[in-house]
């Protein structure tokens, strides 16, 4: 009954963490970041301002979402490893969901007082960046509660294949440069680079990757995006055929596939459409989710540097 609650509230605090990254893209691409002044966290120096235009209510609806969730984030965590005291894999991401979700509010913070200068374009990237690592540790961590068996339950857990060390660096290092395109994108929003080909897509005014100049900031996440589809397409034709004892790698490989063809499909829209907000929003989704597949891909191999992983993967047997 207690992990069962617990599975639930995890449902609600991803949940929660997935409205605070959309709303983080809205304000950005509505450019309301100083709907606030440079009040943090209250707005305009008032606990309730008199007067609210609409990017006061962006900006201060995603400033009160975000620390909702970061109480959420932090009840979590402390409940977990409350239950699970002696499970390091839940100490774990507990610590990174609760860690990245201040740090990311810090960033937030910081992205207030610099406005109007070129730091701020690098402060909101990170700020997406931690965010969206926040997000992933807090499905990894309610993915996980859900592999776990019940509570002093008497189930015996059946324990799945390891993986070669090969094929956990691959995916390891595809989540790592995901992580990297992760901020090209970033850098391409924030620089206001959307439309730096124009709506031009494949093509462009230049083909050279240059982050002095809005196309060149465009091409090189469109090389950048390029790679990372080529690498989970050969990461999932590697997993196929060598690991389909491994269910749940073949079914990450391929989700990851599926969502790095759509993101490239929403990153052309993006363009073509002129940046629209729904697109764009989209976007926002597909990367944030395809993120946290890489990440859960990560958890299910263990660490590549260890001889053997810290735990292995144990799920309780279907009963149905």
């Amino acid at each position: 009954m207690i992990l069962r609650l617990m599975r639930i509230f995890g449902v609600i605090t991803s949940i929660g963490a997935y409205i605070m990254v959309l709303m983080g893209a809205i304000v950005t691409k509505t450019g309301a970041g100083q709907g606030c002044g440079t009040s943090w966290p209250i707005c305009k120096g008032q606990l309730i301002p008199e007067y609210m235009s609409v990017d006061s209510v962006l900006e201060y609806s995603h400033r009160i979402a975000s620390g909702i969730d970061g109480f959420l984030i932090l009840i979590l965590t402390v409940w977990s490893w409350w239950v699970f005291r002696q499970n390091g894999r839940v100490k774990l991401l507990g610590f990174l969901s609760i860690f990245f979700v201040v740090l990311q509010g810090a960033l937030g913070a910081l992205t207030v007082q610099f406005e109007g200068t070129f730091a701020l374009k690098w402060f909101l990237s990170l700020h997406f960046g931690f965010s969206l690592i926040s997000f992933a540790s807090v499905v990894l961590l309610t993915v996980y509660l859900f592999q776990l068996k019940q509570v002093g339950e008497r189930v015996a857990p059946t324990t799945l294949p390891l993986v070669g060390k090969g094929l956990q660096y691959m995916i390891w290092g595809t989540a790592a440069f995901c992580y990297i395109v992760v901020y090209t994108g970033a850098f391409v929003r924030h620089s206001s680079s959307t439309l730096g080909c124009g709506t031009q897509w494949p093509g462009c005014s230049t083909m050279v990757p240059d982050i002095s100049t809005m196309p060149g900031v465009q091409m090189l996440h469109r090389y950048a995006a390029s790679l990372i589809g080529l690498l989970i397409l050969g990461l999932l034709i590697w997993v196929v055929r060598r690991y389909r004892q491994r269910p749940d790698i073949v079914r990450g490989a391929g989700l990851a596939f599926i969502l790095v063809v759509l993101q490239g499909m929403a990153g052309m829209l993006t363009v073509t459409t002129g940046g629209q907000l729904v697109v764009e929003l989209v976007h926002t989704t597909l990367i944030a989710v395809l993120f946290a597949v890489q990440s859960y891909l990560c958890m299910q191999v263990g660490w590549p540097w260890k001889n053997q992983p810290a735990e292995q993967i144990q799920v309780a047997p279907s009963r149905g």
